[in-house]
């Protein structure tokens, strides 16, 4: 009955979102119920049935791995995958990649699935993976910035170096910063943030958060400081996790 109420389904499509709901009851430490409760946030995201077969499994994989209730997870993951511009079946992707954080940074669901809101939108558009993404977002939460700040940080920084002013420009000749490669083909956001490090990692304090506030303005300095100044260690297990 829950899955009638949700749907809009019949037929069918909706005896497979039933049989779904009981698998999946059977196979996690969720009820069918609570099943079919995740799919109601799908079908407010405006998944179809395809969809919601498809992205229910990673859906509870991550609510279960993250202690997480498990309609607040539904609720994040749809959210992240829209903005990222993702589709349904790479719900275990995205799963993945947000538990393998949560345990490798000082971050959680939660707190990435915020972080998201602000960021994962204009990442997409810019075609940055959730992956280098994430890896950034998690390299900000172990230096405090979390949350709507690490998002709108991530999202500025992004934004700038894109479109910058002639005082942003000015600190990217003169630092060798570039979004894209020599032949014009677009680099990765951890390609980005690479050369940030090999730009501006050797300079002294002062300088390097003078240049980092000209670009990304003075509310991003400290989510971009942490990312530039990252402990090698920190980011090769950070970025080992997410990748594997």
């Amino acid at each position: 009955s829950n899955v009638s109420a949700i749907s809009g389904a019949t037929g069918d499509d909706l005896q497979k979102l039933r049989d779904k709901a009981r698998e999946m009851g059977a196979q996690t430490k969720f009820s069918a119920s609570e099943s079919a409760d995740a799919m109601s946030y799908m079908a407010m995201a405006g998944w179809k049935t395809d969809e919601m077969l498809n992205g229910i499994s990673g859906v509870m994989s991550l609510a279960a791995a993250s202690g997480e209730d498990l309609a607040k997870t539904s609720d994040i993951l749809t959210d992240g995958l829209t903005a990222f511009g993702l589709k349904a079946e790479e719900s275990g992707r995205m799963a993945d990649v947000m538990a393998s954080a949560s345990s490798n940074a000082n971050t959680n669901v939660s707190l990435l699935g915020e972080s998201y809101k602000y960021c994962a939108s204009t990442a997409g558009a810019m075609g940055f993976s959730l992956e280098d993404v994430t890896e950034s977002l998690g390299l900000m939460a172990n230096a405090g910035v979390k949350g709507s700040q690490a998002g709108t940080t991530l999202k500025n920084a992004m934004i700038n170096l894109a479109k910058p002013t002639d005082a942003m420009a000015g600190v990217m000749e003169k630092y060798g910063i570039s979004l894209t490669n020599a032949d014009g083909s677009m680099k990765s956001w951890n390609e980005i943030v690479e050369d940030l490090r090999n730009s501006l990692g050797g300079l002294s304090e002062a300088e390097q958060t003078s240049a980092v506030a000209t670009l990304f303005g003075k509310e991003a300095t400290a989510g971009m400081l942490a990312v530039i100044n990252a402990a090698p260690e920190d980011v090769e297990k950070l970025n080992t996790a997410i990748n594997n």
